[in-house]
This record gives C-alpha cells, structure tokens and sequence, in this order.
C-alpha cells in the first residue's frame, strides 16, 4: 500500500501541470464498450461451431478484464481513494501486460492453424510460444514474489507502472521492448489470416506510436490502444476465408 506521502508525490506528477490524458473512466469506458464485442465474437464462434476461433474471440474480454485493472489502480491513486487496491491490480494488470498476451497470442494463431502440416511457420509459432511462457515468466513472478519493485506512478497524465526487473542491470530497455513487441505481433503477422494480420499490423504501428509519443508510460498506454484495437476481432472473425490454407513448407499455398 502507498504511503501518504508518496501518494501526493505520485498525484503531483499528473495533476495541475499536464492535462490528464487517460484517467478510470476511460479505462472503464473501454472496458464496458469490449464486453458486448467480446460476448457476440464468442456466440459467433459457437454458432458457427469454429472452436478454433474461440481464443481469438475471448481476446476483447480479456482486454476489458485488464482495463477494468487499471481502472481500479486509477481510482486507488486519486486521493482519498482505496489506496490498498492500488498493488493487486496493478499485479493483475502487469499479469496481462508482462506474461498473458505473450503467450496468448502465439496460442491463438497456432489454434486457429492446428490442423496445418508441420513447416517452418508453425514452428516459429511454436517458438514464439515458448519465449513468450518464458519471457512472461521472468518479467511477472518477481513482481508476485516481491511487492516492493512494483510502484505505480501517475507521469504525465498517463499511469507509469515502475518496475525493478531482474533483467534491469544488462538488458538495455529500448532493446528489451523493441523483443518484448516483437513476440506480440509476430505471431498475428505470421498468420494464415490477412485480415489477422491486418490486426497484427496494426497492433505493431500502435507500439512504435506508443514508444515515440509515450515512452515515460509505454506498458499504460500500448495496452490502451492495444484493447481498443482488439474490438475490430469481431469483424476479423468473420472473413470470408479466416484460413489460408498452409502448403507443406508452411507458407501459404494459392487458393
């Protein structure tokens, strides 16, 4: 929990010097608005009985979970807010932001290619799957063991979640990221789906947007953009052709 004191320092870095750009009502907004996009991609799927879209249905739900997060560390650095809160939901939201979506992603394109014969891009997917349950290990669990290097900031009008990694001392933060985003968006870029990729490509603008204009809150504010972009799912789930079909090298053969 945050003391008093560093609560008004942390309140003072966001109010009365730069307009709030992002605040709890945004996060909730966008929260509520995924609910309803979430809820009809996944009766979709079950209606056109495509169990192998489900994962990438789910998507919009899971972001509005992680939003609602953040929402709820919003309210807990306003002042005079459930300051308790502030540590579990910023942990639930890093569990998305650090480890989930590293992982979910790759699962996602794999699921939907699972009947796909074995090739190169299946197991760069499979790869990428692996780094991301690595990666996403190593940069959550400290932050589960050991509450102290988490310290939510408000910098800019935008949350700033400092964190002391372990990777922190040898691993330069610009390298760190740029591989960090890479794991996300190259699984959806490796897709059979051209609207998926689509998805992707837009997932990774977002990142370098977010890097140039909001480095001092990248995780915030990528994750933002990232769950707003991710309502278009009910519109990529239903193209024509969701699958390209693989040839035996895995690369897409001609329809």
């Amino acid at each position: 929990m945050l003391s008093r004191a560093k609560l008004e320092k942390t309140l003072a870095a966001g109010d009365g010097f730069t307009p709030m750009c992002f605040s709890s009502s945004a996060s909730f907004v966008v929260a509520a608005a995924l609910l309803p996009l979430g809820i009809g991609a996944v009766r979709y799927c079950r209606t056109q009985q495509r169990s192998d879209l489900l994962p990438l249905a789910l998507t919009p739900l899971f972001f509005s979970v992680q939003q609602a997060l953040e929402g709820v560390v919003w309210l807990g650095l306003t002042l005079g807010g459930p300051g308790w809160l502030v540590h579990p939901a910023a942990l639930g939201y890093l569990f998305f932001a650090y480890a989930f979506w590293l992982a979910w992603f790759p699962w996602c394109v794999l699921r939907l290619n699972r009947q796909a014969p074995p090739g190169l891009r299946r197991r760069l997917l499979q790869i990428l799957l692996v780094l991301g349950l690595l990666l996403g290990a190593g940069l959550w669990l400290p932050l589960l063991l050991d509450g102290s290097v988490l310290q939510p900031a408000v910098v800019h009008g935008s949350l700033n979640y400092t964190t002391s990694l372990l990777a922190n001392g040898w691993i330069n933060l610009g390298v760190g990221s740029t591989v960090y985003g890479l794991l996300i968006t190259a699984p959806l870029l490796l897709s059979g789906s051209g609207r998926l990729r689509w998805f992707g490509g837009c997932i990774l603008g977002a990142f370098l947007i977010t890097h140039l204009a909001y480095g001092y809150a990248f995780t915030s504010v990528w994750c933002l953009f990232s769950a707003l972009l991710s309502g278009s799912l009910y519109w990529i789930l239903r193209e024509p052709e969701p699958l390209v079909p693989w040839g035996p090298d895995g690369a897409p053969s001609p329809l």
